[in-house]
């Protein structure tokens, strides 16, 4: 069988019980999201290298599947596949600790969701909790708490200042006293709701008040949770953990394409606006890049659109794995990429992803055992002081054009005042 390497080298795999045609599909989802299949049904043991997977896959009404599984997988995260839509069948799988179903016959795109889901859980980024109180031991008990739980904390002590770092920073959960001078947490909670991308921000009140009017009121006008004070570390962060696991998978319902999980048209936008404006408080370099598939129509005409819709997922699984996790991925529409390299500039991020190109016309797809292989085309654009988010983008597309009037397969950078710079295609 083989091996789905990602080209940092990094390498996952995943358990599948299962046979037969079914198998052969859950196996080619697999291999296209760059993880290596590992057949259940052959191996005894999945603790020790080289296994040591982090997903399972199993059918259920695979004769022997079910108990292959209790025995060696079923202390990992498990999707199961199953015909029975039934209530106690759900039940069931409940009660045996299931985290996912997919019913059969198999959607590939089904499969490709739940198992990016769980491989975002594996390889999330530490999540970003602000913390405003005034009171200086809830603040060092808070901040020590979630910081044991692998978090990032930034404390401040007023409105103002959680309004201001707001403004300059991006944070996935807000824990928010109710009581504060001048400005109370609620009216606090109010401000930060009035930002359309703040209207999924998990806003926690951790609060000394005991009147249930009161609590309400916080609830009503924007909290997500209220937690009297004092309160067990412990049971703090399994909250916290708690609401930004829920607010996680509904972000991700928000903002990212279903076919990859990679950030919509939209939110691609939306989040290379932050960074622009990021860039020009610290000066810090940012390049675009805008990647188009060569050739695609005539991979939809020749094998139909569910195999153009692997293409696309391999593109995007590879991009995933390649690039660094504070960079920004989108599927910007059809067949076109788009991907945010913060602290590189445009001659950096060619090479990155010439070498992402080079890398992904290597893959072979498969279809009735022919073989075939897709190449991309590249822009690439840097930001120069006084740019907007659209001159970047403009820069990028210009250079992308260049590069299909070129012949495709390459990467081309467009730097202001300075000539193209052109990758050529690998020969």
């Amino acid at each position: 069988m083989q091996n789905a390497i990602a080209s940092d080298g990094s390498r996952g795999s995943i358990v599948i019980f299962d046979e037969g045609e079914s198998f052969s599909q859950v196996e080619a989802v697999v291999h296209e999201l760059r993880f290596m299949p590992i057949d259940g049904f052959g191996v005894e043991a999945l603790d020790e290298e080289p296994f040591q997977p982090h997903l399972v896959i199993l059918n259920g009404d695979v004769t022997g599947a079910k108990q292959k599984w209790q025995a060696i997988g079923g202390h990992l995260p498990t999707i199961k596949i199953t015909n029975d839509k039934s209530f106690d069948a759900r039940l069931q799988a409940a009660r045996e600790g299931i985290a996912g179903i997919v019913h059969a016959p198999v959607s590939s795109d089904e499969l490709t969701s739940w198992v990016r889901h769980f491989s975002t859980l594996e390889h999330a980024r530490k999540a970003h909790v602000l913390i405003v109180d005034d009171d200086f031991v809830t603040q060092e008990v808070s901040a020590q708490a979630l910081r044991q739980a692998d978090m990032t904390v930034t404390v401040v002590d007023s409105a103002q200042q959680a309004f201001s770092f707001l403004q300059a920073n991006s944070v996935d959960a807000v824990l928010l006293d109710l009581q504060m001078p001048d400005v109370d947490g609620v009216e606090l909670a109010r401000i930060i709701r009035q930002d359309q991308e703040n209207l999924s921000l998990p806003i926690i009140f951790l609060s000394s008040e005991r009147d249930p009017s009161r609590q309400l009121q916080a609830r009503r006008f924007g909290g997500d949770d209220f937690i009297l004070k004092p309160v067990a570390p412990s049971r703090l962060c399994q909250i916290v953990e708690m609401r930004l696991q829920r607010a996680g998978a509904l972000k991700s319902l928000i903002e990212r394409d279903s076919l990859t999980g990679l950030l919509n048209h939209g939110r691609f936008h939306a989040h290379l606006e932050h960074e622009i404006e990021r860039s020009r408080r610290t000066r810090a370099k940012i390049s675009v890049a805008l990647i188009d598939l060569d050739h695609f129509k005539s991979v939809n005409d020749t094998y139909g659109h569910q195999v153009g819709d692997r293409v696309i997922r391999s593109l995007a699984t590879l991009l995933t794995n390649a690039l660094r996790k504070t960079d920004l991925i989108g599927r910007l529409g059809g067949e076109e990429f788009g991907a945010v390299l913060l602290d590189t500039d445009a001659e950096a991020a060619a090479q990155v992803i010439d070498r992402i190109r080079e890398t992904f016309e290597k893959t072979d797809f498969e279809v009735d055992d022919v073989a075939f292989n897709v190449s991309f085309s590249a822009g690439i654009s840097d930001f120069s002081k006084g740019m907007s988010a659209t001159d970047l983008v403009k820069l990028a597309d210009a250079a992308l054009y260049e590069a299909k009037a070129r012949g495709r397969r390459r990467t081309v950078t467009d730097m202001m005042n300075k000539p193209p710079v052109c990758l050529k295609a690998t020969a």
